[in-house]
């Protein structure tokens, strides 16, 4: 049977360049352009595997690769084009196959080699609608994508291909087909991280933790150069108030990667749940180290000096907050307090009232404020922010006694 000319031809007319007829064999070129692939060049690369296509029009290789390409670059309508291109060369190369196996006029072994040829293509056009269904999914084209996938397990039944249709699932809220495909994968590919990494993640979502948790462990165990699971299991053990697990699980991260700000953030904030002010102080020096804007990160470091009673250090950092935002109430009142504390009452005074003119209801701040007060021997003043702050719902048994005494 004559094989029919394919549609793929009119997209491959907008790719004809200059290109003089090369005496290179297509395995050289195709070598070349892999070379450029590897090195991370994928606009050379790309341009190699258009020229290959146009001395080579039946290169399902080099299709294949500049889907690949494109759905690397984000350019998903090209990348489908291609995707396109190479199920096309791929059916004509069944198509051949079929004839020459329905032929019979092939020995044994030429029919078992044809036979795996055949079984060979069928894989790879699983890898296509598996690489659509990925671009589907990045165009949030989901029920594509699922058409897609499922076309890929009728051809290969893969783990990869089933954790993106479970991803796919859930994402449409099919969460029991979502896990029942993650538990298949699971089975296929028992020795990877992958299906036991979604599963966690999964069940992390629906707030299912201990068992989140335990998948979360498997996925460590499977692949110990794998962080994420050490960020979550993190944020499980924090919500669970397992605070030095917590700690323990952001160290695993911060083994694997100690350029991640947020992981500092967050081990600063249990170790001050901790009362462990040097170890706090070291996290929030690291945050800044990555990330010298963050102004919470200063506020809180001038929190944690605050709270180790080193008055001055913490003024400083909530100096540097302030730059960075200088509206910021509570840092105003923080500050406001150290000045206090640091027998400074003018200037104490002065960032108390700034911090409560965008926090009138903030208990605290008057609450500061009427020991500035009391601390100037201004006792009217002190006993009318002594009851503002009672009336916000601070309690007396809270206070110092002296205002106590003095005010009621």
């Amino acid at each position: 049977m004559k094989l029919a000319v394919k549609q793929y031809l009119l997209i491959l007319i907008t790719l004809i360049m200059p290109l003089a007829a090369s005496s290179q064999q297509k395995a050289e070129l195709l070598i070349k352009a892999e070379e450029s692939l590897l090195k991370g060049d994928t606009i050379m690369a790309a341009e190699r595997f258009r020229e290959i296509l146009v001395v080579y029009p039946q290169s399902f290789t080099a299709a294949m690769r500049l889907a690949e390409i494109y759905e690397q670059r984000k350019d998903y309508h090209t990348a489908i084009q291609f995707a396109n291109v190479a199920l096309d060369i791929n059916d004509n190369y069944q198509v051949q196959a079929q004839e020459k196996i329905q032929s019979k006029q092939l020995t044994q072994k030429e029919l078992a080699e044809e036979q795996n040829r055949l079984n060979k293509y069928k894989s790879d056009q699983a890898d296509i609608h598996h690489l659509k269904g990925v671009i589907r999914s990045r165009q949030l084209r989901r029920h594509d994508a699922i058409e897609e996938f499922r076309k890929a397990l009728e051809l290969k039944v893969s783990s990869q291909t089933l954790t993106d249709l479970a991803l796919t699932y859930l994402e449409i809220g099919l969460l029991h087909d979502a896990l029942k495909l993650l538990h298949q994968a699971r089975n296929l590919d028992p020795a990877s991280y992958k299906p036991y990494f979604n599963l966690a993640n999964v069940h992390y979502k629906v707030q299912n933790i201990d068992s989140a948790l335990y998948y979360y462990q498997i996925a460590q165990e499977k692949d110990s150069d794998l962080k994420w699971p050490y960020l979550y299991s993190g944020l499980i053990y924090t919500q669970k108030e397992n605070y030095p697990e917590a700690i323990n699980q952001y160290n695993g991260y911060i083994a694997l990667d100690s350029t991640n700000e947020e992981i500092f953030f967050r081990r600063a904030v249990l170790y001050s749940e901790l009362r462990q002010w040097p170890e706090a102080l070291a996290d929030w020096r690291k945050v800044l180290e990555l990330n010298p804007e963050n102004a919470e990160a200063w506020r809180n470091k001038g929190l944690s000096h605050f709270q180790a009673a080193q008055y001055d250090s913490a003024i400083a950092a909530f100096d540097e907050a302030l730059k960075i935002l200088p509206e910021e109430s509570y840092t105003y009142i923080n500050r406001g307090y150290s000045h206090y504390l640091s027998n400074n009452p003018e200037q104490a005074l002065k960032d108390l009232n700034k911090g409560l003119e965008g926090l009138p209801k903030y208990y605290l701040g008057y609450y500061f404020r009427a020991l500035v007060y009391l601390q100037t021997n201004k006792k009217q003043k002190a006993c009318d922010d002594t009851r503002k702050a009672v009336e916000l719902g601070m309690k007396q048994s809270e206070m110092d006694e002296k205002l106590i005494k003095k005010c009621f």
